[in-house]
């Protein structure tokens, strides 16, 4: 009875390294050896837990999915650092899932167990895919919210989708208005000094003009595809600006614009020279083109952070959001490829950037 006794001590008090000793009575050492042999499975089940779960831990905290745990009156009992970083919130812990301002909790409120949506946050910058799942512990289901990124997948797909259908207008495009405009210049050769239809060499010319401005502008779509890859080297930022003033003014100046800047507060940062300076020069030229006559254009360098205001006419909330992702203009006689090509140089470098109107100015801001 003691040794029963002293065995369920050990048990109450889940010490499975404890062992008991034989008392020399065959039924109870029958029964000591029994509980040993209970004790060595649980102390192994035990570790075996642990070391799973303090795995899980880890494979959890280190992973970019988002996880948040629920309790059963919806209060969140844990959340791993990426769903922190994607809530930007530090501590969550103990809020509810409607107390987190973000169109990603207002849309995980909206799902039931087992259902997956996809959302857009962060000026619809950022799109993840949310999911709402459950597991059992001790009996009961716990819910948790799976968000995961899918920005760059997407990404990847609409320039797949772009890629493909550009080579092929490319390909077709060209082909027939290479031919239509070599045939439009021979026939205003040959007509030129025959006065009865020398009429014809005006239209001739436009039709020219126009194959040649077509050509132009499927080459200029076929360039948004062969961007490459960023060649990142320690720069001197100010430098890179200021070796652009020239050229960056020269734009201005086309645009009756004037410019102005400041450098003083620049700091080196890793990029691509080439490819930074094609986006200046696109940025630049799309601020003056919105100053027009007589507007003014600024360049300020701040740390790690290019702004590039102008006075122009504001943009709307929607042309500011479709400006970087879609083939979209507010110019009669633009392409949308400028702004598209700084969007794609941008995202290479990781950088964030934004276009928007406040205040009666436009402002474009990158920061590395």
């Amino acid at each position: 009875m003691k040794i029963i006794k002293r065995g369920m001590d050990l048990v109450r008090e889940q010490d499975f390294a404890s062992r008991l000793r034989h008392v020399g009575q065959s039924n109870a050492d029958q029964l000591v050896d029994m509980f040993n042999e209970m004790m060595e499975r649980l102390k192994h089940e035990r570790l075996r837990v642990r070391e799973q779960n303090e795995f899980l831990d880890l494979l959890i905290n280190a992973s970019p999915t988002g996880i948040i745990l629920l309790n059963d009156a919806g209060l969140i009992t844990m959340t791993n650092q990426a769903a922190k970083d994607i809530l930007g919130i530090r501590n969550p812990e103990g809020m509810t899932i409607g107390e987190i301002d973000s169109p990603i909790t207002t849309r995980a409120l909206q799902l039931h167990r087992g259902e997956t949506a996809t959302v857009k946050a962060n000026d619809d910058r950022e799109i993840y895919r949310l999911t709402r799942l459950g597991f059992m512990d001790r009996g009961w289901t716990h819910p948790f919210i799976v968000i995961e990124r899918l920005t760059q997948e997407v990404r990847e797909a609409e320039q797949r989708a772009y890629t493909k259908v550009i080579r092929m207008m490319a390909h077709e495009v060209n082909n027939s208005v290479g031919g239509i405009s070599s045939t439009l210049q021979s026939i205003e050769s040959e007509i030129s000094t025959s006065d009865p239809v020398s009429r014809l060499i005006g239209p001739i010319r436009a039709c020219t003009e126009r194959a040649d401005s077509l050509m132009g502008f499927i080459k200029a779509y076929a360039e948004i595809i062969k961007i490459p890859e960023p060649k990142l080297k320690l720069t001197d930022f100010c430098a890179l600006v200021e070796s652009s003033l020239p050229l960056l003014e020269s734009i201005c100046n086309r645009c009756g614009a004037s410019l102005s800047s400041n450098l003083e507060d620049a700091q080196p940062l890793r990029l691509d020279p080439v490819l930074m300076q094609q986006v200046m020069v696109n940025v630049v030229k799309n601020a003056a083109e919105n100053a027009g006559h007589g507007g003014h254009v600024t360049i300020i360098a701040d740390e790690r952070k290019l702004t590039v205001i102008n006075d122009g006419p504001e943009l709307t909330q929607e042309v500011s959001e479709r400006l970087f992702k879609d083939v979209f203009t507010t110019k009669p006689d633009g392409h949308g490829l400028g702004l598209m090509l700084v969007g794609e140089i941008l995202r290479k470098h990781g950088a964030v950037f934004s276009l928007k109107s406040e205040n009666g100015m436009t402002k474009f801001s990158m920061a590395m």
